[in-house]
């Protein structure tokens, strides 16, 4: 197991509560868990939206020539998937 880093923060109380809640009825081992849990999925997150800005990026530098040739390569996928489904 990683070594962990003890943190202060200061949270909502409201969402103290939500957490204190969840612990409390088994839901989460600790607060600290939940934390974790919650960083995880704020970086999980944050990776995705990088990767959809770096796609959109390509796809919005590709010229006139480009694009079409995208967009029949997407058309030829798009019946190949289709003939595997009906299959």
């Amino acid at each position: 197991m990683p070594a962990k880093a003890k943190v202060t923060v200061s949270v909502d109380r409201g969402l103290v509560s939500v957490v204190d809640h969840a612990v409390r009825h088994h839901e989460a081992d600790s607060r600290s868990a939940i934390v974790e849990e919650a960083l995880r999925l704020w970086r999980l997150e944050h990776k995705r939206a990088h990767l959809e800005q770096e796609v959109e990026r390509y796809y919005r530098s590709l010229n006139a020539d480009e694009q079409q040739e995208d967009q029949q390569w997407a058309k030829l996928a798009s019946r190949q998937a289709k003939r595997l489904w009906e299959d």
